[in-house]
Order: structure tokens, then sequence, then C-alpha cells
């Protein structure tokens, strides 16, 4: 009887030993590396075409453009014709990723916005390669465009739940 009154106190004591060791802060969360985009007024209406495309063709084209035979960086182009395709709904070409390049609704879980978001990359560079991050203003616009679930035409809905105010 001795023996079980003394197992209960042997594992308090090994337990409290062990939380000790535990790290009294969090670790900081992936966000700490990305841009905050607090003091941009949030976007709800956007067409494609009008308002992301022109961000992909000056910021992007050098890169993930397809020129007939040459393949676009990534496996991703960005021509007008053809980048709102590759983008939303696809995965990376990124080997052993399972990451999608755009998940309408989820700006966080999309790679895309990660991308041009984050200076740390879970997988490969901060995008655009070797050049200056896009301005706070494009950031939101693709995070905007992906929360209103990555239209590919105009929407013209007047109230979203999800939109809050940010910051």
């Amino acid at each position: 009887m001795r023996t079980r009154s003394l197992l209960p106190a042997a594992l308090l004591a090994a337990l409290s030993g062990s939380l000790q060791a535990w790290p009294a802060q969090p670790v900081e969360p992936f966000v700490a590396d990305c841009d905050s985009l607090d003091s941009v007024p949030l976007r709800q209406h956007m067409n494609y075409n009008a308002d992301i495309q022109p961000i992909w063709s000056q910021r992007c084209a050098n890169c993930h453009v397809d020129f007939g035979d040459d393949q676009p960086e990534a496996d991703l182009s960005l021509n007008p014709e053809k980048s709102w395709y590759f983008l939303v709904n696809q995965g990376s070409s990124m080997a052993g990723s399972n990451l999608i390049r755009v998940v309408p609704d989820k700006p966080l879980a999309s790679l895309l916005f990660n991308k041009v978001n984050c200076e740390v990359q879970d997988q490969g560079l901060r995008m655009p390669r070797a050049r200056p991050p896009l301005p706070l203003e494009e950031q939101a616009l693709i995070h905007d465009w992906i929360l209103a679930g990555a239209p590919q035409e105009g929407d013209d809905t007047i109230f979203r739940t999800r939109f809050e105010i940010r910051g």
C-alpha cells in the first residue's frame, strides 16, 4: 500500500520538473516575419483583370511568363490570359510541397500571399525574387482578392460577412 501512495507523488515531482523546462513565453509565430497590412484600408470590390493582373504584369512578368517553348519560373504563367487558371486552386510546383497557390477565401493558407507578404519562407524565397517587396497596398489588394473568394471577374456583392476592418 505504501508504494501506491509514493507513485502519485513521484509522478507529480517528475511532471513539475518537466513543466519548469517548458518555455514561459510562446515561440514567436511565423507571421512575425510578415508585413503588417493594418495601415491599408480593406477593399471589398475588385476586378481581377483591372486590379490584380496589373500587379503580375508590372512586378512578376520578368520571370513568370511563357514564351512558346520556354517554361516560366516555377511552372507559373502569369500571362494575362492564363494567370487566374495557374493560381486559383492550383498546387505548387515546388518538389515535395502540398501547398495551394491560391485558396479562395483564405489568404493566410495561400502560398501566393505568403510568398509576397512574408520575408521568411518555408520553401524558396520571397517574391519578387531579388527585387524590393511589393508595396503594402498591392499586398493588401492580393490579400483582399483572395479573401473575397479570388473571383475571376468582378463581383457585385455589397456586403461580405467575413470582411472586417484591419488592425
